[in-house]
């Protein structure tokens, strides 16, 4: 008869997980505010991109680990409070602040009203405005002291890096980032706003105008909103594939990231419709869309999208 054993009745050591996020700290009312480890995606890519032109200009590393350090982490962080603060003021709750690789997501709860969760849609991508007129001043101010030569010259800025202006000395290098800090701005508040793909800012726009302007009853914006944002994902992979392979740089393949993001997102949305099922969908199955109306809370604010710009091949890169 084979012997019974008792067994160690020890509890076994719980095991540690690798952190995910890292907090920084809190704001508006205790909301707190975690940055995704991930978040350093973008940065990554640009740092390895830039390695090819550090040898004749050694600057563009640090000028690519600030703005897509600092500048962008500051420029979304403000973007997500704009959310946070609209939603606070109209009454509704907020879980708190996640930074991550495409930009940030702020968890707000419903307001309550259609016309309050627009008002949260809204407002981050306004946040950008001010935060462009912002860097705009630090750039007048810097090329009163610095002249710029070739294109660069202008009251506004050109969309391009001058890799030689930057090199020149400190002056230089502001007036290129605060041009780029400009720009990121300028496209960061287009292609949330004015770019009806789902989860963006402006996709929960084009839902809830879908319901409240045109009476779109919510099973079917739900589709129209997913099938636009399919089409839209699709345009932008493409776009970073044919960007890609003709050479462009590094955000390329982070704007293929981000639409596939959307493509996923739309894809599950559009199952949810199949499925009958957008009751239980984070977004679609709030109370204010399966009464007809729509909420905005939770958007996500994407990084910097750059296109080719017309600048001289000898000292300008894609920004």
């Amino acid at each position: 008869m084979a012997a019974i054993m008792e067994e160690d009745a020890t509890p076994a050591a719980p095991k540690r997980s690798f952190p995910t996020s890292i907090s920084l700290g809190s704001c508006i009312g205790g909301v707190p505010i975690k940055l995704h480890l991930s978040f350093f995606l973008l940065l990554l890519i640009e740092f390895i991109t830039s390695i090819r032109l550090a040898r004749d200009f050694p600057l563009y590393m640090l000028f690519v680990v600030v703005l897509y350090g600092p500048v962008l982490l500051l420029t979304v962080l403000i973007h997500e409070l704009g959310h946070i603060f609209a939603t606070k003021r109209l009454g509704g709750d907020v879980a708190g602040i996640v930074l991550w690789p495409l930009g940030g997501f702020a968890l707000c709860g419903p307001t309550g009203t259609l016309s309050g969760e627009l008002k949260v849609a809204l407002a981050g991508p306004l946040t950008h405005i001010p935060q462009m007129f912002f860097w705009w001043m630090i750039y007048l101010l810097v090329k009163y002291e610095f002249d710029m030569t070739g294109n660069a010259t202008g009251i506004w800025p050109a969309f391009a890096i001058f890799l030689k202006t930057m090199s020149s000395g400190p002056a230089g290098f502001f007036q290129v980032l605060s041009g780029e800090a400009v720009w990121l701005n300028v496209v960061l508040f287009c292609f949330n706003l004015l770019i009806p793909a789902y989860p963006l800012d402006g996709g929960r726009v084009y839902a809830a105008g879908l319901m409240l302007k045109l009476g779109v009853e919510p099973t079917k914006a739900a589709f129209v909103t997913a099938m636009t944002a399919i089409v839209i994902s699709l345009a932008m992979v493409s776009y970073a594939v044919i960007t890609i392979f003709i050479g462009a740089g590094g955000f390329s393949l982070y704007f293929g990231l981000v639409g596939l993001y959307v493509f996923f997102e739309s894809y599950e949305l559009k199952n949810a419709v199949k499925r009958d099922d957008l009751k239980n969908h984070p977004i679609f199955g709030r109370e204010c869309y399966q009464s007809g109306g729509a909420t905005a809370g939770g958007d996500l604010t994407m990084a910097d999208v750059s296109a080719p710009a017309d600048i001289p091949a000898e000292e300008g890169v894609m920004a």
